[in-house]
């Protein structure tokens, strides 16, 4: 039986490209490969952004706005990354994602408020937003039961 295609987020496998220069593992994951291929993304990374880089968050939806922690505007890089990512997914006939929870690219249920003081909201990051839009479906890390349900 074939594989089937998953993207999923860079810092959860290990990968060093969060804001600060870490990640997000989570140990275990790597059993994903016995059922999914695996393809790696960081979306900020893909927009452009550096590693390290100042934490961002959506100030706005409506227009969309996303800052960093000194109010600079760096939404375009969130956008450029959204579409790479959407891109990959189109490239390579990918239907599901396995993304950051609470990320402004990449939360599907909750992200930071855009205050900078830790506390979430409901909403979507840019990157989840744009793969739903497109009929991709998303996880998060503590939905990886659900992930499994939904491809049996």
């Amino acid at each position: 039986m074939d594989k089937v295609k998953l993207l999923v987020s860079s810092c959860l496998l290990g990968i060093d490209v969060k804001y600060d220069g870490g990640n997000n593992i989570i140990e275990g994951l790597e059993k994903l490969s016995d059922v999914f291929n695996i393809y790696p993304i960081c979306p900020e990374v893909e927009g452009g952004m550096v590693v390290p880089r100042l934490p961002s968050e959506i100030v706005s939806t409506s227009p969309l706005s996303v800052q960093n922690e000194y109010g600079i505007e760096v939404t375009d890089y969130f956008k450029y990354g959204a579409i790479g990512a959407m891109n990959i997914c189109k490239n390579s006939d990918i239907k599901i994602a396995l993304l950051k929870s609470n990320s402004p690219s990449c939360g599907n249920i909750k992200v930071y408020d855009g205050t900078f003081s830790g506390k979430l909201v409901d909403g979507i990051g840019i990157t989840a937003n744009t793969l739903q839009h497109n009929k991709i479906k998303v996880f998060n890390e503590t939905q990886i039961d659900e992930l499994y349900e939904y491809i049996r």
